[in-house]
């Protein structure tokens, strides 16, 4: 395992990479979710693949973990088109813009639709896992979500959504259980609980990107559209999703219907953390996905 900077316009973008990147195989690089998490959650998924001999690469987005934060710029700095342009520097300092395949895990899916569809050269294989597409879609799946709770979680947790008192204990108490059911079902391992620590450390991106809490999104993301465009993605593609996930089914669909020979797989007993709540299987089905397409 081997740590390192980028060094760019916007300050220093730090990356991780797991085994060699001289190696024969296509790398595979990961995009964390969030926005604003941090690339400790997909240090997980770098390890199923650097026990193939397949090397992987994983980065703290910038404004996110261990990569320079700018607490201090405006929210409209805060857009797609920065990490779409973070990630094409990163494979070219990182030698291998002609040549690797990109997975991209909840708000990182989204982003690594919108790599895709720029058409990068090098992208050979492309993995969305429990991402997220339309953000109107997201937002009135996750109440559908709230709403099939009992009421006594479901009603306060609508509440104070729409009042704007999230930061009530009654709150806390029914977004907990909103996580339980559909974050991850199983006790957070400790990379989960890492990126969860850091993330919260900072919250500019997630605030500016997305807003104040999962039902809500307010931020630069409000009604961001991808589904129109997916067409332009013509590279081997597959979908993981939980059962039980935030991305719901009609997210998972979008993608399947709007990438040619796209397939999706349904993780039964997982929410959006499928790479751990089935790590077995995820492992499984994603290097089989790898040595298959490249």
């Amino acid at each position: 395992m081997e740590k390192g900077v980028m060094k760019w316009q916007h300050g220093e973008t730090a990356y991780t990479i797991f085994g060699d990147l001289k190696s024969e195989k296509v790398p595979l690089l990961l995009a964390h979710g969030g926005p604003g998490f941090t690339s400790h959650s997909m240090n997980v998924i770098a390890r199923y693949v650097e026990a193939t001999g397949r090397p992987a690469v994983t980065y703290d987005q910038i404004g996110c973990g261990a990569s320079t934060h700018l607490p201090d710029k405006p929210k409209d700095f805060w857009q797609i088109a920065l990490f779409v342009e973070e990630f094409k520097l990163l494979t070219e300092h990182l030698g291998v813009a002609d040549s690797f395949a990109l997975l991209g895990h909840s708000w990182g899916g989204l982003l690594a639709a919108e790599i895709a569809i720029t058409r990068p050269q090098g992208l050979k294989a492309l993995v969305l896992s429990s991402a997220l597409a339309d953000t109107d879609t997201w937002e009135i799946e996750a109440r559908r979500l709230a709403l099939e709770m009992p009421a006594e979680f479901s009603e306060p947790l609508i509440r104070h959504e729409d009042a704007g008192t999230i930061d009530s204990d009654e709150y806390g108490v029914a977004i907990t259980e909103f996580y339980r059911r559909h974050l991850c079902r199983i006790p957070a391992p400790p990379e989960i609980l890492t990126a969860m620590e850091e993330s919260g450390k900072d919250s500019t991106v997630y605030s500016a990107m997305w807003g104040h809490s999962e039902l809500s999104c307010t931020g630069n993301l409000k009604h961001h559209v991808v589904s129109d465009r997916l067409s332009a993605i013509q590279v081997p593609t597959q979908i993981f999703s939980g059962y039980f996930d935030e991305s719901t089914a009609l997210s998972n669909q979008s993608y399947l219907k709007g990438i040619a020979g796209s397939q999706w797989e349904v993780f039964a007993a997982s929410a959006h953390m499928t790479y751990v709540e089935e790590a077995a299987k995820y492992q499984r089905l994603l290097n089989e996905f790898l040595d298959k397409t490249l």
